[in-house]
């Protein structure tokens, strides 16, 4: 009876052995199959960009300047686009018998420009700057100069676009155009910033150079207009 009852259990045991091999044998099988994913995207989107903070592009709430508070960006349509052009002020001053340089007040006065086409093309901002005249046209500032100096762009920190490249050092001394930043093919697309940033009411990256003889008493004013092509 007991050798009965033993070679039934031997007969169990085997088996179970056997089932267990078979389950580890075929779990290292593996078991495969491919998916697809798609996304597809579309240029020419025409809404304008609202200005950034241009020394913190992804701050949700940028601030105003005050020395230029109601200025609310160009609102320029398109899918290349000139966002915000900053209006520069230089204060007021007693007239001298020197060569004067003035510092803007402006802390951190940048332009702003979008490139949503989708294609990459790359683009150029240039810009001219007018004399400085009184309100009536017949006064001129003769020999000023303005000059923006250590320009840098600026972009929210996600973007994984190449940046532009920004003029170091602009001068206007004359009515010819000035670049002021490029963006070669493939660069520069998303929202950037060219910002000359310096001291609050004293800016030493944005300066006025003005000769003695050439002020009289009355407020000067010169236009900078700004032109933004697609063309690296």
């Amino acid at each position: 009876m007991k050798f009965v009852q033993y070679t039934a259990i031997s007969l169990i045991t085997m088996s179970t052995v056997f089932a267990l091999g078979t389950t580890v044998s075929a779990a290292t099988t593996p078991s495969t199959a491919s998916s697809k994913n798609h996304v597809e995207f579309q240029g020419g989107n025409t809404d304008p960009t609202d200005p950034v903070d241009p020394t913190d592009p992804d701050n949700p709430n940028p601030p105003i300047d005050p020395v230029d508070p109601t200025n609310p960006g160009t609102g320029n349509p398109g899918p290349l686009s000139l966002d915000f052009v900053s209006n520069i002020e230089f204060g007021t001053h007693d007239i001298s018998t020197k060569t004067e340089t003035y510092h803007a007040l402006n802390e951190n006065p940048y332009v702003q420009v979008t490139d949503k086409t989708g294609q990459g093309q790359g683009w150029n901002l240039v810009a001219t700057a007018s004399e400085f005249k009184d309100s009536t046209g017949s006064k001129v500032l003769k020999g000023a100069e303005l000059t923006f100096l250590n320009g840098q762009t600026n972009t929210n920190i996600a973007n994984v676009s190449a940046a532009p490249t920004a003029q170091q050092s602009v001068s206007f001394t004359n009515q010819s155009a000035q670049p002021i930043m490029n963006a070669q093919v493939g660069e520069g697309k998303g929202t950037w910033v060219d910002v000359w940033s310096g001291t609050a009411n004293d800016n030493a990256n944005v300066l006025l150079k003005v000769l003695p003889g050439s002020a009289d008493e009355t407020s000067y004013t010169a236009t900078i207009d700004w032109t933004l092509t697609v063309a690296p």
